[in-house]
């Protein structure tokens, strides 16, 4: 009986030990929470858009995307329009009379152009140095100084007395009409020399003006 007593404290004991001896665990945790991750999208998605509606031409996007720079090609569009062409510079062929003619010459440096007149034979056609031909001509009570050199062409036989048209180029230091091209005058341009007078006039009126002007 005194062993029994004695085996069973022995257990007792024993099993205190082991209580004791043995680590305590610490309480569980509950696991952290993750932040919830919005729903995935596939990647290749199609967005479809209406093709067959009414679009905006690349200019519209343009313009509604760029204020600033529709502003400029406005204001640059605007200065284009206010600006005043510029004086032609091609070759004219100026109608005139004799005296109409060297008062437009002194506007040749600036524009240039070639003269055009339609006068009497008055003198017999002489020979000159370098192949020459020098005649006069007249025009109301003006007489002109009229020289052809026969480089590429003849000159035609002049009959004094006969209206011919006479084309060249006036140099006013000598007072000659340097002509490139001499023949009798045709009915129909005799009939219509005095209004090619009257627009040639009106046209140098308004070119010198426009000279003035720039």
């Amino acid at each position: 009986m005194s062993q029994l007593s004695t085996y069973r404290q022995a257990n007792l004991h024993s099993h205190q030990y082991s209580q004791q001896s043995r680590p305590l665990m610490p309480p569980s945790l509950p696991p952290p929470s993750r932040p919830a991750l919005p729903p995935l999208q596939p990647q290749n998605s199609w967005k479809f858009t209406n093709n067959f509606g009414p679009q905006k031409s690349p200019a519209e996007k343009n313009r509604s995307t760029n204020p600033t720079q529709t502003v400029h090609q406005t204001q640059a569009r605007q200065t284009q329009s206010s600006m005043k062409p510029g004086i032609e510079n091609s070759l004219r062929i100026l109608t005139a009379v004799i005296d109409g003619m060297r008062h437009w010459s002194q506007f040749k440096d600036r524009v240039p152009y070639l003269f055009e007149i339609f006068a009497t034979l008055d003198s017999a056609v002489t020979v000159g140095p370098h192949g020459a031909k020098n005649f006069l001509v007249r025009d109301r009570k003006e007489v002109m100084q009229c020289v052809f050199y026969e480089n590429e062409q003849e000159l035609p036989r002049l009959i004094r007395g006969q209206v011919h048209r006479c084309v060249g180029n006036y140099d006013r230091s000598r007072e000659v009409l340097t002509c490139v091209s001499v023949r009798p005058g045709l009915p129909s341009e005799l009939r219509n020399a005095q209004e090619a007078v009257k627009a040639c006039d009106a046209e140098m009126r308004s070119l010198v003006k426009s000279l003035s002007e720039v």
